[in-house]
Parts: structure tokens; sequence; C-alpha cells
């Protein structure tokens, strides 16, 4: 995604992909340490394993759902607006014949694949019956090892819901070298 949108030449989609390099570092790095949490009070990260935790960690499975939410595109959440930025220029592109189609068409596969793979993460770990044979009973971590990851929650709503406000000066200066600004 992000190789492809600096790979078009265009000063939106430069800006676009360092847009999404901020957003992905934030919900992905959430997705990252979730899993640590995970691992730390199951004993296990082997998604195989892993069923029914909401049950049991409520508060990190909201946590979870959210940054998979960002990632998979979700309205409101930041990675909607970087992977909106990302169809529209693949759309507004007026190349080569095939490519007028062709990239739309795998932007549109690439962004169902990230919901699939989001819901996958978020359904089988949290959803369904709890699981029975983890190493350790599950329970919500202290307090300590939430705030990093809720955090950077947050940060995935606020740059979803107010763009402008919280990002965009930072975009801004971000993309300055990427696009040829001073």
């Amino acid at each position: 995604l992000i190789t492809l949108l600096l790979g078009l030449n265009r000063e939106l989609a430069a800006v676009a992909a360092v847009f999404h390099i901020m957003n992905h570092a934030t919900f992905k790095a959430s997705l990252f340490m979730a899993a640590g949490i995970i691992d730390h009070e199951t004993g296990t990260r082997d998604i195989r394993r892993l069923s029914g935790l909401f049950k049991a960690m409520p508060y990190t499975g909201t946590l979870a759902f959210v940054a998979s939410a960002a990632m998979a595109g979700v309205p409101l959440a930041n990675g909607f607006l970087s992977k909106e930025m990302f169809f529209a220029e693949t759309v507004d592109l007026a190349a080569r014949p095939w490519l007028d189609w062709g990239l739309p068409v795998a932007a549109t596969v690439a962004g169902i694949f990230g919901v699939v793979y989001s819901l996958r993460f978020s359904w089988n770990v949290f959803m369904g019956p709890p699981a029975t044979d983890l190493p350790r009973a599950p329970h919500e971590p202290v307090r300590w090892m939430r705030v990093p990851i809720e955090v950077l929650v947050v940060l995935c709503l606020v740059v979803g819901i107010v763009p402008q406000w919280s990002i965009g000066p930072a975009l801004a200066l971000a993309a300055q070298p990427v696009v040829g600004g001073p």
C-alpha cells in the first residue's frame, strides 16, 4: 500500500503514504501490545488456542477491537482516512488503460484482506466459547500494562474524528520532504 502510493508519483498520493505510515504505526503498535498482554495473561499467543477472551478480558478486548477497526479502515478510526485517500488516488489516476481499472481493483482486494485479517484476529481471539486449555487463567492485566495501548487507541479515534486538528500539522511537516517542500 505505502510503496504503491509512493510509486504513483503524485503529491496527494505521497501525503497519503506518509499519513498511512503514521496511522499504521499507531494501530499496529496497539495490536502488538494487545498480543503481548494476551500472551502475558494467558501464557500463549497461539491464535489456534485462544478463544472467548472477551468474557475474561473485556477491557483489553475493547481496545483490541478498536485497533482492529482502525486497521480494517472502519470510519471514525484513523485507518479509514488514509485508506480512503489510497482508494481515491488509485481511482483518480489517469494512466495506462489497464492501470485505470487494475489499481482500483487491487486496492479493493487489499482492503478486503485488511478487513478479513482484522476480523479473524478479533473474532477468533475474543469471541466464541472460552478456551479451556490455556497455560494461565485469562484475566485483565495490571493498569500500567494497559496505559500505552490506551493512549494509542485514543489516538486512533482522535485522528479519525478530528484529523486536521490532531495530526494535520505533524503530517504537513512529515510529508514536506516526500513531496519536495521546504
